[in-house]
């Protein structure tokens, strides 16, 4: 004797529609999923001679994180110029939480290029990175310092400025864990 079993199809297409909700909550999400992405742009022109760390005008944005438990993957990517023998220059990441005291999270030095003089010696491009575990849901504020080794002045988006659509780019994205 022979048994036939039939099942009626299955339309994903359809089961979708009849949900109550036009996208997936966020709390359905499974981890590894981005759940916002902020995106952060400014075209301003900013140097620094300094050889002490000095906050990087134009690149603070914040970010409000849906879940405490979520990692914020933050990124800058900017052009450079430098005039001056400067040796080399460093950045520093930093996060504060609902406008408290500012957090290190990260240094990135050294960029070093060689102590020509004059103009055209800066480090080119320059992308800067961190994954952050804030355990937070009140507002993220991230920024950048920076300093130059020696003499010299060095430039985010040099003659680029009030030209620039995307000067200083950056991005924060939150990752569901």
């Amino acid at each position: 004797m022979t048994v036939r079993i039939s099942k009626p199809e299955f339309n994903l297409r359809e089961k979708l529609t009849e949900l109550d909700y036009s996208r997936v909550p966020y709390e359905k999400m499974p981890a590894g999923s981005i759940i916002q992405v902020v995106d952060h742009k400014a075209n301003n022109t900013p140097s620094t001679t300094s050889s002490t760390y000095a906050e990087i005008t134009g690149t603070s944005f914040d970010i409000y994180p849906k879940f405490h438990t979520s990692k914020i993957f933050v990124s800058w990517d900017f052009g450079t110029e430098a005039n001056g023998a400067l040796h080399g220059i460093a950045f520093r990441v930093y996060r504060q939480i609902d406008d408290g005291s500012s957090t290190l999270l990260k240094t990135q030095d050294q960029f070093t290029y060689n102590a020509q003089s004059g103009w055209n010696n800066g480090a080119g491009g320059v992308n800067i990175t961190y994954i952050d575990t804030p355990k937070s849901i009140g507002k993220l504020t991230y920024y950048l310092q920076w300093h130059v080794e020696q003499s010299g002045t060095f430039y985010i988006n040099y003659n680029d400025g009030s030209n620039a659509k995307d000067g200083i780019a950056a991005q924060a994205m939150e990752i569901r864990q």
